[in-house]
């Protein structure tokens, strides 16, 4: 929402710079996004008097001018039709960047005559839609006076984020409620008043409501013999300070007290009422509406209409429709201010995709009670602007009345839940700038009237929440507890981090890897690649986040794609998260009818080193993700529990080569190059090399503290043996058979080439392996070291029916 500083100081008095305001406002609750300074954009425009006006020698549509800002007589180049001798206009001066093009103003020549700066039409500066020639201002027009000054949008715009449960505060009163709260004044409210000169309302309309579930409650006011009129330059001041653009008179005034107030109106042509009468129900299934955009919609029978006796003329709480809509034939006006409910304008919006001011505040929820005030502040600005006659009395057509909430506050409970003991006085005086009356109370609690704005105030931990927001958050000493709850329960163990989550990233950062944090949520399409299993949510924000993840490849794709697209293509990431399946029959730890499972994630893609002088950068590839998940696991001392294995089968989002982590029998984990179909769903066009690890392993696992092993002072031995063996062998049995034959003298032992090619039998590889031999009290002799070759040897060339290759 759009706050105009000086719009809300017609309503609360401060001192706060527009800095400290933001501040404040971020404090309450209501987040102040960006400051926006409006007399900024119009810097190095004035009011300039052109003195002399003569047709440009070059071109018959383009006029040589002389304007003055009362100092300095510029020389400008002007192409609008309509520009005279004597007229004051808004002159851009050089160095003004003009808001609807973007452009700077220079110095320059057009068609051989130097132009000193621009005289603008309203389009140009975006305060208007006249485009057919300049601004011509009024003759009272002050020279030289800067164009923001003059007509009073000097203004600071702060674009405010509200949460949903905020609706009190969609509106500049609701604002200067929370302000005046919170630094101890009071709220001043728009003076009414207004005479009624035309008859009684019941002889120009009536009201019937229908489904009185869905609107509880409906007023209507008649105005007469108004003039659709061009709105006063304040008026369309103040909507175009909070982004909205002036369209006609009534319109600008519904707009502007919805602003001020909170409170959604419509303006009706009353003439155009069949029967001059309101009927409040619901559509029939499959009827077709336009509404004032000028799209045909398709309603359900949920949708609430408001009808006259004949046919449909607005969506209630939405949008008008063009059968009933202000035209410049207007003479009589039916406004309404209803109250509907909060989730029925919210379901119709959703499904007919129309997101409107007026719905945007049904939605969240309106007061109830502020209907009848805000029509008559509308009423009250159609006589000042468009010179109309309110008719006697209102309609208002309340069947059943919603009763304002009555909710306890326990002092013990708040002292517990804020972590600190205010006086009784203190949360009785809070409560009070905010609204809250008290109905009774005792040496133990307080029992409340909550105010009808107050729409989220509904239980006791509500208005907790309101002690903690005034008393201010930063005030505030934190407290620290031992693992219990209020009651005195030890928190159970299942929501207790482990020690080693911790542990585990502090490893991957410390190996060159960025840890990142996902949502838990996914969208459906994502989710589906994997599998058809999932876990959906029975009422999602958005389609994006409908499922819980099945597992955590689709959000790490996501951050790889979005860094590639910004540049960044050198990428090591991790991610420690949850992913969720559901239930079987048969499984008892599953809760709710899933399971939540924590998954490590791993990824590397672009290049393995940076750029440097002495050489080009090596592209990262299936060894280094390998690399990565061995070291991993050897640091946790489970490089012998956890084993790599071929995968026997293709698995979603991997290329066929791949490798698959067990625990002896059990799955665990699967490491490999992520498939071109995967990579084409989020645009990535680089090779990405992954790795998914259950964590469950890891937290099993006991952990022995590691050892110091001390280094030998006596120089070691070197030797390297290379084997042909059948080209299905792997080097890693190979491996495992040479440290287990070598004894205890072989301290390193390293594959460094594997061959296949000339020299080579069909069918065959050739592996080599370099080892180093040491031992901590001598210096080996070569006897001793031969002894050890020759039993490798032997032991390989028996089980693998290997053949050592000579140098």
């Amino acid at each position: 929402m759009k706050l105009s500083y000086k719009w809300l100081k017609n309503y609360v008095d401060f001192n706060l710079t527009p800095e400290d305001l933001a501040d404040t406002l971020t404090m309450l609750g209501a987040e102040v996004e960006e400051i926006i300074y409006q007399g900024a954009k119009y810097k190095g425009f004035v009011i300039g008097l052109v003195e002399e006006c003569i047709k440009h020698p070059e071109a018959d549509k383009l006029s040589l001018c002389k304007v003055t800002d009362g100092e300095i007589q510029y020389s400008v180049v002007c192409g609008a039709p309509n520009v005279r001798a004597g007229q004051k206009a808004v002159f851009g001066k050089i160095g003004a960047t003009v808001p609807a093009a973007g452009f700077k103003l220079e110095k320059r020549k057009i068609r051989g005559e130097v132009s000193e700066g621009m005289l603008c039409a309203q389009t140009e500066l975006e305060l208007g839609t006249d485009a057919s020639g300049i601004w011509v201002l009024p003759d009272d027009a002050p020279i030289g006076m800067e164009l923001s000054k003059y007509l009073d949008i000097d203004d600071t715009i702060l674009d405010v984020f509200l949460t949903p449960n905020k609706a009190d505060c969609l509106s500049h009163i609701g604002i200067a409620r929370d302000l005046a709260a919170c630094i101890g004044t009071s709220v001043k409210y728009p003076e009414i008043k207004y005479t009624e000169k035309e008859k009684n309302i019941n002889e120009y309309a009536r009201v019937t409501i229908v489904d009185k579930e869905k609107c509880p409650r409906y007023c209507a006011r008649v105005i007469k013999d108004v003039k659709i009129v061009e709105s006063p330059q304040w008026l369309k001041n103040k909507l175009t300070s909070v982004g909205l653009r002036s369209i006609s008179a009534p319109v600008d005034i519904t707009n502007f007290v919805l602003m001020e107030y909170g409170q959604p109106l419509h303006a009706f042509d009353l003439d155009k009422l069949a029967g001059r009468e309101i009927i409040v129900k619901c559509a029939r299934d499959g009827e077709k509406f336009i509404t004032l955009d000028g799209k045909e919609r398709t309603l359900t029978s949920e949708m609430l209409m408001i009808c006259d006796s004949e046919k449909p003329l607005a969506v209630g709480g939405v949008m008008g429709g063009q059968n009933s809509e202000i035209t410049s034939d207007t003479t009589n006006i039916l406004l309404e201010s209803a109250y509907f409910k909060p989730a029925s304008i919210r379901r119709t919006a959703r499904k007919l995709g129309i997101l409107s001011d007026a719905s945007y505040r049904y939605e969240r929820g309106v007061n109830p009670e502020g209907l009848i005030p805000a029509a008559d502040r509308a009423a009250q600005l159609f006589v000042e602007i468009c010179g109309g006659k309110i008719a006697e009395g209102i309609i208002d057509v309340y069947p059943d009345k919603i009763e304002r909430q009555q909710v306890k506050l326990r002092y013990a409970r708040a002292a517990k839940i804020l972590g600190f003991e205010l006086s009784n006085e203190e949360i009785k005086s809070i409560m009070s700038r905010l609204g809250f009356v008290v109905l009774s109370e005792n040496e133990k609690e307080l029992l409340y009237e909550v105010s009808p704005y107050r729409v989220d105030v509904k239980a006791e931990i509500d208005l907790i929440e309101e002690l903690a927001r005034l008393y201010n958050y930063d005030k505030i000493e934190p407290q620290y507890y031992s693992p219990v709850d209020y009651a005195g329960s030890v928190i159970v163990d299942e929501l207790a981090i482990s020690p080693l989550k911790q542990k585990i990233a502090d490893y991957m950062a410390m190996s060159g890897y960025k840890e990142i944090v996902t949502q838990h949520l996914i969208d459906p399409k994502s989710a589906s690649l994997y599998t058809t299993d999932l876990v959906e949510l029975a009422n999602p924000l958005n389609e994006e986040m409908a499922v819980m993840r099945p597992t955590v490849i689709p959000s790490m794709m996501k951050i790889i794609s979005h860094n590639q697209r910004m540049g960044n293509h050198d990428l090591q990431l991790f991610e420690i998260g949850k992913v969720f399946r559901k239930s079987h029959p048969k499984e008892e730890t599953f809760i709710s009818g899933y399971k939540e499972m924590e998954k490590l994630i791993i990824i590397i893609s672009g290049s393995a080193s940076p750029k440097q002088w002495s050489g080009k950068p090596r592209p990262v590839d299936f060894y280094d993700i390998k690399g990565s998940v061995e070291g991993l696991l050897k640091f946790f001392n489970l490089n012998d529990k956890l084993k790599f294995k071929e995968f026997p089968e293709s698995k979603p989002g991997f290329s066929k080569n791949i490798l698959a982590i067990y625990n002896k029998k059990q799955y665990v984990g699967v490491l490999g190059e992520v498939d071109k179909k995967i990579k084409a769903q989020y645009d990535i066009k680089l090779p990405v090399y992954m790795a998914v690890i259950d964590m469950e392993p890891f937290y099993s696992s006991v952990f022995g503290q590691n050892k110091f092993k001390a280094v030998s002072p006596y120089p070691t031995s070197q030797r390297d043996l290379a084997f042909e063996v059948a080209h299905e062998t792997a080097a890693g049995d190979i491996y495992k058979e040479i440290v287990q034959s070598a004894g205890n003298l072989l301290t390193d032992l390293v594959v460094f080439d594997v061959y296949e090619g000339k020299g080579i039998s069909e069918g065959m590889k050739s592996v080599a392996y370099a080892l180093t031999y040491g031992a901590l009290d001598r210096t080996l002799k070569d006897s001793e070291v031969d002894n050890s070759i020759n039993n490798i040897v032997k032991s390989v060339e028996k089980r693998f029916n290997a053949r050592l290759r000579s140098s």
